[in-house]
């Protein structure tokens, strides 16, 4: 089956790109499923007023859309309401997924199937503005403080250069933890997560939080909480060996003798 565009247009932009779910297709791939089924006007169901941005589903109807299991399909759903772009309400027979600042992503001025079809030039100017905003947004991010301090941390560099592209988002995110860890104490932590193999910024972001949580201050203290392995390398001492040992009492013993074949040959 063809891709029909007499049904409407969605506006993705570009800086989509960089966004920190891109690369995990699991998590990306149900969230253009949800930005290109949900409501684009309110409507009525069942007596609940369903808003832009919203749509009634479930886990194993998302599972069966998008031929994924519904542990694939609950883990993405976690991974985008902890990091803000969905909120779900769940029922007993069904849940409302809503779409965070679902306007600013797909365009504030919504076109009806009709206008979409018979007029694609105001759809393609909608399309330009977005990506303008987009654009002007990642300026105004990317202007430096009036302070004079970078607005970003020398991790961002390691970061990318050891695991890879890291959101506008991501960026600020490693800086922040920068700032209230300390250098020392963030280049620890995600140097071992490099060294764990950490192939996303979701994997050093949980180590962070957890660094964060359990109330490191240095980068000795998170080293001693936290060791390589976890624990697994540590030597172990005993003040004196396990189980019994073979060698007490060795003197008492009474010797092996070999057991005879045959009783009726005599011994040498």
């Amino acid at each position: 089956m063809g891709i029909d565009p007499s049904r409407g247009f969605v506006a993705f932009p570009r800086g989509l790109t960089d966004w920190e779910w891109y690369s995990e297709p699991n998590t990306a791939r149900l969230f253009f499923h949800l930005l290109l089924t949900a409501n684009w006007q309110e409507k009525q169901w069942q007596g609940i007023t369903i808003r832009p941005g919203q749509l009634v589903t479930s886990q194993s109807q998302l599972a069966k859309q998008l031929d994924l299991s519904v542990r694939n399909i609950r883990t993405s759903l976690e991974h985008l309401q902890a990091t803000g772009y969905l909120t779900v309400k769940t029922g007993s027979k069904y849940s409302i997924v809503t779409i965070e600042n679902y306007a600013s992503l797909v365009g504030s001025d919504r076109q009806s199937d009709r206008q979409a079809t018979g007029n694609r030039q105001a759809a393609d100017n909608n399309l330009t503005s977005l990506t303008n905003q987009q654009a002007n947004k990642s300026s105004s991010a990317a202007a430096p403080e009036p302070t004079g301090r970078p607005t970003t941390s020398p991790l961002v560099s390691e970061f990318e250069q050891d695991i890879g592209k890291l959101s506008a988002s991501g960026k600020r995110e490693l800086t922040g933890y920068a700032d209230r860890l300390g250098e020392e104490l963030a280049r620890v932590i995600l140097r071992k997560c490099i060294d764990a193999g950490a192939h996303s910024w979701a994997y050093v972001r949980k180590a962070l939080i957890e660094a964060e949580t359990q109330g490191c201050k240095s980068a000795e203290e998170y080293r001693m909480t936290n060791p390589i392995g976890a624990g697994r390398n540590k030597r172990v001492d005993r003040p004196e060996p396990s189980g019994n040992d073979f060698l007490k009492n060795a003197a008492r013993r009474r010797p092996l003798t070999k057991k005879k074949e045959d009783s009726n040959v005599p011994e040498p």
